[in-house]
């Protein structure tokens, strides 16, 4: 039978262990946008002493393909200014880092998909053009992003978290595609048709993601 000492340092190791776990299950970004909303290890900007939901901290809430957080200092002018003002805001920081994601899986495609035999440069430019098309797109139009929640801070400020579900994520990023099928100039780029063809495959893959 273990001795006293031997179970003391049992229950101790098994105390370690359970607390490591509980760290690391706090660390973890895998919230919905109900749990992101708890107050939790986060604080206002603009009321550090203040706990705050931890979408405010971009802490991404995984029931959304991509997200953005607006604010708008306490104002005079009413809440309904300020609202105006902290979505705007949050739908700016969307559509960088909307254009970022994009452009990142673009990239990853062409690496990995059209022939390395093409011109040199090609690639690079290629990317290039399809970053501006990405561009023209998001700039005109981000379609199907909504308030998700928002949050006043004790300071008086508003906080808006601004996204999309992962179908209306898929939708603008099949629009930059269908764009970028139409631009003549993407395809000159390449001098050969297997490069043209490679293309097409790195393109039509991102629509199946």
């Amino acid at each position: 039978m273990p001795s006293t000492g031997y179970r003391i340092i049992i229950v101790r190791k098994t105390l370690l262990i359970s607390a490591l776990t509980l760290t690391l299950t706090a660390c973890s970004s895998t919230q919905t946008v109900e749990q992101a909303q708890q107050f939790a290890d986060c604080t206002f900007p603009d009321a550090p002493t203040a706990e705050a939901p931890s979408w405010i901290c971009d802490v991404m809430p995984t029931d959304l393909a991509a997200g953005g957080m607006g604010y708008a200092k306490k104002s005079a002018a009413g809440m309904n200014v300020m609202r105006k003002i902290a979505i705007n805001d949050a739908r700016v920081q969307l559509a960088s880092q909307f254009q970022i994601d994009v452009n990142n899986m673009f990239k990853q495609a062409i690496n990995s998909t059209v022939n390395t035999t093409t011109q040199e440069g090609a690639n690079e430019n290629v990317v290039e053009t399809f970053e501006n098309v990405t561009k023209n797109v998001v700039t005109r139009s981000l379609s199907n992003s909504k308030v998700i929640v928002s949050q006043v801070s004790p300071s008086g400020g508003l906080y808006v978290l601004v996204g999309m579900d992962k179908e209306s994520y898929q939708a603008n990023v099949n629009t930059v595609i269908d764009t970028a099928n139409q631009d003549a100039s993407l395809w000159n780029k390449f001098n050969n048709e297997k490069a043209a063809e490679d293309l097409s495959k790195a393109l039509e893959s991102l629509k199946a993601i």
